[in-house]
């Protein structure tokens, strides 16, 4: 007996069941089970059983639930999620894909025969799916050896839902480059390269979707179809032309999803066409032999089917579908039920049901176990009332076993620390588990994990784990596209037109084409280090350079000025804080040990990382002033706490300083929690206070009495003084005004400082700001955490209304937000006629700053279920409890504004929803049309992130720099403003410019042909890695990365990396100039250099590689000839592999 399953299995009543399993008897109602009881006798179920065990709870939300536990007793390999959304409206108007991938990993995963335990609930139960059978003819293997006909392998990746793209990064993605082949299948940890021998795959290998740098090869490539609806060519014609048949008139929403069959669009979305492309459509139910199936809560889960139906109809009569259109929706649940033979029932409580004709009852005599919530009193006393009772304690932390086995000691409760279920006695029995879920047998047993005993303790647990295991971080190759902006150093900002090819006297040379505002200029591609595309923020129109008129420099030399004395006002402050020594503190505690493991989540690397050097430098008596940095959620806050409680610990205090009274407020409670029970005074300051207890509490701060002050403005009142302050917290600094950020320049003067902020900060700077203050980025997001379900549709009154429901129906709480505060009254009206039982607040911008945070502080209390709001949630609100957000008007917000929007829910391990809604059936502007686009590949890392994340490093810019340097960045752009203050660093630290490259001229071709690369933005991106050559390993490595990527390279491009890796050793020889003629080629070695040349070796060297190298000295100068035949190059090849000999000089 070893885990807590065989602990469960020795109860008689659950063996009796077993045994009628085992002996083919089902059909049976399972009374006194409670949802942990029900997780348990399926798994034993599914062990000794040899068969696939559905499990259906009553919602998406149960179904996540008994997942998490399941992959809590079996391990994820063993369980499977197979969920759709519970809004009929949002999954047929706006299919969430996060939903889908798990689906069809739950389909992967029955093709391949292991028997598994598959979650679902009623929506996704009934939904259609292509039988078993097609899925496993569409999936294939590739391997070496297999032949290839190119045209079908497109057809059919466009067949299963793949795009062609010309640089693959993202899952379902693939591009073509002579003969090579980049596919991203579903399921794939990363992205295969076949390389082929005219139609053979040669080698099959994985790279890199960052670097597209091969990493290492594999067997073979699986694909499967990337949705569950897929078809060919011909079935596509088949069915548009049945549904133009049958359909009597044509309404705008099947004009559109007709569009979406022709072009592969949106095929989520198309599942109610589904017998249009085959007739032998079922249920997930019939992808296993034998179905098994147990029910969670039969009564909620039947009167969850009828609420599905009454959307469905009134989705229906919303739509209007015409006569003779043959639309499949969902299955009959009856129907469907009746013909599942093998049924288990369970229930909470013993109840009957007289539609079901049951074979048998069983009751299991299960009971919950109390939640105790830290209520250690309730707990010994319980304990010592059943000495008889046996109890088990299975925590999954070594450090609260031990925590719990203390409290026992102290109320000299005897226990027994046990290694094994095996020892298990009557009383007290302690045991460290993994896998462990709490259970009682009425007057017998009782098993508690830390969830139970401990108050907000969470175990680590199963959480969603995505079927996409990669996603593209942000690229530093920015998409170049004709037509876009472009910033060059020298000419300022023109629009890129596309690369010509110009050829003169057999020698051909790319060009850039970029369109100023009085001409069109050539860019040679040797310049191509010079150019970046522009990055302004959204929508943001940037004005064309006029070329000769010396605009761009004036421009250039405004912002150089204004950085200039910014970096030395930085470095002065910094040199001025390096000379004082502040307090040295001691090293961790136990006591300090004990606090960070109260954290109820595992740290991540970034967070530790930040940590420790924080610490460092206190022991170090350094003066602490770092900026911290991440995402809403990433844990800044755990940090601050850590280094709060050193401070405290050491005799020192600390200010707190938050932007609104919410958040002190919101801070101050999670401070108190934490810090209270290690003796800790935590105390509020803010405007809610009562007078005469803001001067009590200002009075002891200043005697030491309170340890830690937080709170708004306030605390930079005069009359508030430390004893002895320690550490200054400042949360999101520049939503402070001049006046108070002055007063927190003065309180940073001499004590450490700790600053957060979640707006992101390019990397660019990141580079740049290194040295100018210390910087700790907490880039590593929460292990596990859902997904948020992101939907874009148009407005829809039936999704806001079952949205809203739902929500409430779940205890949650909704932000519904609409950007113009002259509609919110009507607004207001509308909802609470649609969700008449809701209780709406509304919070906006015209306000006082008063009854803005009266109202989201009554919203955080729970006074009302929906928040209607302006952007005003934006930033700085954290309410764990609103997990469902509605945009109206999506299309009049920017992108940025959107990405820290939906960041507001989501935060806590409740699946949380986003509808992003545009007007209904408006006509919209090409810069709203465009930003709708965008918005729609929001559910992925597409382009509305890349430009989110752009406008936000833009702000995060303003924000370290000064925000008038937001507009400066809008001036030429982010990249070009991030060289700029890289010089004025380099300036203020006396750092010598750069040296200007002067390339020799060599009349090589710099050409990519068509042939090997097609598309620009590509050559683009070979050019740059072509021009990075600045050494012999450079030069290896961009032959090596071009032949991985795009294939063999012909002699005109190795010619042309040979010329870049010449041009760096001619700058070490100081040889000036190359002189070429028909027949003869000679390069002089300049006098500085010859002196230090062996012409020995040099000479030796010649004759290795060719009698065609010669020698002459003149005036103390060593010149090299070289014949040659006409028009050929290989002299460069010659010239390099001499020069290459002189190792002092290489």
């Amino acid at each position: 007996m070893n885990s807590i399953v065989d602990l469960y299995a020795r109860e008689k009543s659950v063996r009796d069941f077993l045994t009628a399993l085992q002996e083919n008897r089902y059909n049976y109602l399972v009374n006194s089970i409670t949802p942990h009881h029900g997780y348990l006798l399926t798994y034993l179920s599914f062990l000794e059983g040899g068969d696939n065990v559905f499990y259906v709870a009553s919602n998406p939300y149960k179904a996540n639930l008994a997942y998490e536990s399941f992959c809590k007793l079996a391990g994820y390999d063993d369980v499977n999620l197979y969920v759709a959304d519970e809004i009929v409206a949002a999954e047929l108007l706006a299919a969430s894909s996060e939903l889908k991938n798990e689906r069809l990993s739950t389909i992967h995963s029955l093709l391949t025969e292991k028997k598994k335990i598959i979650v679902t609930h009623p929506q996704a139960l009934l939904r259609p799916v292509f039988p078993k059978k097609r899925f496993r003819e569409a999936m294939f293997a590739l391997r070496e050896g297999d032949e290839i006909n190119l045209d079908n392998f497109v057809l059919k990746l466009i067949a299963l839902g793949y795009k062609r793209v010309p640089t693959t990064s993202l899952v379902g993605e693939f591009s073509i480059r002579g003969e090579v082949i980049d596919i991203f299948p579903l399921f794939s940890e990363a992205p295969f390269r076949l390389n082929l021998f005219d139609t053979v795959i040669e080698k099959i290998k994985v790279f890199d979707p960052e670097t597209q740098r091969s990493i290492g090869s594999a067997d073979e490539v699986l694909i499967f179809p990337l949705d569950e609806i897929f078809y060919g060519e011909e079935e596509k014609a088949e069915a548009l032309k049945r549904i133009k048949d049958d359909a009597k008139e044509m309404p705008e929403f099947l004009k559109s999803d007709l569009a979406d069959l022709e072009n592969h669009n949106n095929p989520e979305r198309l599942i109610k066409y589904i017998n249009y492309f085959d007739e032998n459509f079922t249920t997930i139910l019939e992808y296993t032999e034998t179905k098994k199936v147990f029910y969670e809560d039969y009564q909620r889960i039947k009167d969850n089917y009828e609420q599905l139906r009454i959307d469905l109809e009134n989705y229906l009569e919303q739509i209007s579908i015409p006569d003779g259109l043959n639309l499949f929706f969902f299955f009959d649940f009856h129907n469907l039920f009746h013909h599942t033979p093998k049924k288990i029932f369970l229930s909470e409580f013993r109840k009957t049901f007289p539609d079901l004709a049951l074979d048998g009852l069983f009751d299991i005599g299960g009971t919950a176990v109390v939640d105790y919530q830290n209520d250690v009193k309730a707990l010994v006393s319980d304990l010592k009332a059943n000495p008889e009772k046996t109890y088990v304690f299975a925590f999954y932390a070594e450090e609260r076993l031990n925590l719990l086995g203390e409290i026992l000691r102290e109320n000299e409760i005897d226990h027994r620390r046990i290694a094994s279920f095996r020892e298990l006695v009557p009383g007290v029995n302690l045991i460290r588990s993994e896998n462990a879920l709490s259970f009682g047998f009425l007057g017998k047993l009782e098993v508690f994990t830390e969830e139970e005993i401990f108050k907000r303790f969470k175990v680590p647990k199963a959480k969603f784990r995505s079927v996409i295991q990669h996603t593209e971080p942000i690229s530093s190759k920015e998409d170049l596209e004709i037509g876009d902006y472009v910033v060059h150093y020298d000419y300022g900002i023109g629009r890129y037109l596309g690369i010509k090819t110009v050829e003169l006297q057999d020698v051909r040379n790319d060009y850039i084409v970029l369109q100023y505002a009085n001409m069109e200029l050539y860019i040679a591609v040797e310049k191509i280090t010079l150019l970046e595309k522009y990055q302004g923020r959204e929508g943001v129109i940037p004005k064309l350079t006029s070329i000769g008129k010396g605009e761009w420099e004036r421009k250039k030399k405004k912002i150089q000025e204004k950085l200039e004395n910014i970096t030395a006002d930085i470095l002065a402050l910094q040199a001025k804080r390096e000379q004082l020594r502040g307090f040295k503190y001691p090293p961790d505690s136990e006591y300090q040990k004990l606090f960070e493991s109260d954290f109820p989540y595992e740290e991540t690397p970034d967070q530790v990382k930040a940590v420790e050097e924080i610490k460092r430098d206190m022991e170090a008596g350094k003066i602490v002033d770092r900026l911290i940095c991440g995402d809403v959620g990433y844990g800044k806050t755990e940090i601050a706490m850590r280094i709060a409680f050193k401070t405290v610990y050491s005799g020192k205090q600390v200010l707190y300083l938050a932007p609104t009274t919410i958040l002190a407020r919101q801070h101050f409670f999670s401070f108190k929690e934490r810090f209270e029970k290690y003796g800790i005074r935590v105390e509020l300051l803010n405007r809610l206070v009562p007078k005469k207890r803001q001067k009590e509490l200002v009075a002891d701060f200043g005697k030491g009495m309170v340890d830690i002050l937080i709170g708004t403005h306030r605390i930079l009142s005069n009359d508030v003084r430390a004893k002895d302050l320690g550490l200054l917290i400042v949360d999101e600094e520049q939503r402070f005004g001049v006046v108070h950020k002055e007063k927190i320049k003065r309180l940073k003067a001499n004590v450490n400082v700790l600053t957060l902020t979640a707006t992101p900060i390019p990397r660019t700077l990141q580079m740049a700001i290194v040295g100018l203050r210390q910087l700790s980025l907490i880039e590593t997001p929460p292990k596990d955490r859902y997904p948020i379900q992101t939907y874009v549709l148009e407005e829809n009154d039936i999704v806001i209304k079952e949205a809203v429901y739902r929500e409430i129906a779940r205890g949650g709480q909704v932000f519904y937000l609409h950007n113009r505060i002259e509609d919110l009254d009507n607004l207001h009206r509308k909802l609470r006629l649609l969700v008449p039982e809701a209780r709406i607040g509304v919070a906006h911008g015209k306000m006082t700053k008063n009854q803005l945070e009266d109202a989201v502080q009554a919203f955080i209390d729970r006074e009302c279920d929906v928040l209607l709001c302006t952007t005003i949630i934006e930033t700085g609100i954290d309410i764990p409890n609103t997990n469902t957000l509605i945009i109206d008007g999506a299309e009049y917000l920017g992108l940025s504004q959107i990405y820290q929007i939906r960041g507001r829910v989501g935060r806590t391990d409740r699946v949380a929803y986003a509808y992003l809604m545009y007007g209904k059936n408006k006509v919209l502007t090409d810069e709203a049309a465009k930003r709708l686009s965008a918005i729609k590949e929001f559910t992925s890392l597409g382009s509305g992130y890349r430009i989110a994340v752009r406008d936000l490093a833009i702000r995060g810019a303003g924000d370290i720099l000064g925000k008038e340097q937001s507009g400066f960045i809008d001036t030429v752009g982010l990249d070009m403003y991030m060289k700029l203050l890289s010089e004025a660093i380099n300036k203020a630290r006396n750092n010598p410019p750069p040296e200007e490259e002067k390339p020799v001229l060599i009349n090589v071709s710099k050409h990519v042909d068509e042939s090997y690369v097609s598309d620009d933005e590509i050559k683009i991106l070979i050019h740059k890695e072509i021009h990075r050559v600045k050494n012999k390993k450079d030069k290896e490595e961009v032959i090596q990365e071009l032949t991985d990527r795009f294939g063999k390279l012909n002699e005109e491009i190795l010619t042309y990396i040979e010329e870049r890796y010449l041009q760096s050793l001619l700058k070490r020889y100081g040889i000036k100039e190359v002189l070429e003629t028909r027949n003869m080629v000679m390069a002089v070695i300049s006098k500085e250099k010859t002196a230090l040349i062996s012409a020995e070796t040099m000479f030796m060297k010649a004759t290795e590689i060719s009698p065609d190298i010669l020698f002459e000295y003149k005036r103390r100068q060593l010149i090299i000839k070289i014949r040659k035949q006409p028009k050929s190059k290989d002299w460069i090849f010659m010239l390099s592999k001499l020069l290459e000999c002189e190792k002092k000089l290489v």
